[in-house]
């Protein structure tokens, strides 16, 4: 009888670990899920980011470029009424 009644608790105890053990691993997986959701999310992020930020740069170096040219314009020809404001300055002083 006494045999009996270990065994019973021996399987008693191996159901509750078993339970317990069901449980742990469901929650571990729902936890991987999550992290795998995380990642997924984090990448498209910082896909986006990325894409943004080359934008940016495109629009950066189209100002840097406009301002390039319109500094060479400037300083390859001076403008046109400047003698006429040097002269006009002169013939009033």
């Amino acid at each position: 009888m006494e045999i009996i009644r270990d065994l019973e608790e021996y399987l008693d105890k191996l159901i509750s670990d078993y339970q317990s053990l069901k449980e742990e691993n469901e929650k571990l997986w729902q936890e991987l899920e999550e992290a795998q959701s995380k990642v997924e999310r984090l990448e498209e992020e910082k896909r986006q980011l990325e894409e943004l930020l080359e934008q940016q740069q495109r629009s950066l170096n189209k100002m840097v470029e406009r301002l390039q040219n319109l500094l060479s314009t400037t300083s390859e020809q001076p403008p046109a009424n400047q003698e006429m404001m040097w002269g006009g300055n002169e013939a009033d002083a």
